[in-house]
């Protein structure tokens, strides 16, 4: 028999394995390095404070939560669902996400150098000047999602897509793009060398937007 807790993604990216019978604490439990939680429904308290490195979260749910500015390095994050919680700041160094969702987060500044993302989703997010230097995603999904600026030099992003999302200015120099989906996004102004845009996925109108870019790759002039 299937299993309940699971309901089916986008393109084959696992869900989080969340129970409908979560817990829900009266009071904020104790979160600092080192910590281990599970099982549990976190709604509107603030953790900006009182994370800390080495966190483990399993099966968590956190609604409308505070964690701007929170140390999260070399953290854990397993089966987790962020809904309309503030992230921005976050420093999750090369932590560990795997069956994440963040739906209408507000991330403008998260760090996370190094980390490694499998089967992540980002829905409805602000992630402006967000930091993935090095990154590594392993069926990841951004679904209209504010990535104006955003730091991917040198990241894995091979199969990931970018449905809608906005990356006005964001960095692409050395990132593994072949099979990245693009694909109704706003790619102005990206950094990139033109290697680094091998095997990319655009749309026609994509490639209009990218025209003066290839242009002044290849040192033409273009005059009306």
């Amino acid at each position: 028999m299937a299993n309940p807790r699971k309901k089916p993604a986008p393109l084959g990216i696992q869900a989080p394995d969340l129970s409908e019978t979560l817990q829900a604490p009266l009071f904020p439990p104790e979160i600092g390095k080192g910590s281990q939680l599970s099982d549990l429904a976190l709604n509107g308290w603030d953790f900006s404070a009182g994370l800390g490195d080495d966190l483990r979260l399993e099966h968590v749910l956190i609604e409308q939560g505070r964690l701007s500015g929170a140390r999260m390095k070399r953290a854990r994050l397993r089966d987790l669902r962020f809904k309309r919680s503030d992230l921005s700041n976050v420093d999750l160094g090369d932590a560990s996400l795997e069956r994440v969702e963040v739906l209408e987060g507000r991330m403008t500044g998260l760090k996370a150098v190094q980390a490694t993302f499998h089967d992540v989703r980002f829905v409805d997010c602000k992630l402006d000047f967000a930091q993935f230097r090095f990154a590594r995603f392993d069926r990841a999904r951004f679904e209209r999602c504010v990535l104006r600026e955003a730091d991917f030099q040198g990241a894995d992003l091979r199969g990931v897509s970018f449905a809608g999302s906005d990356l006005t200015g964001a960095q692409l120099s050395g990132a593994q793009l072949v099979g990245a989906d693009f694909r109704g996004a706003h790619l102005e102004g990206i950094g990139a060398r033109p290697e680094d845009l091998k095997g990319m996925v655009i749309d026609a109108g994509q490639l209009m937007e990218l025209s003066g870019y290839f242009a002044a790759m290849l040192g033409v002039s273009v005059v009306d």
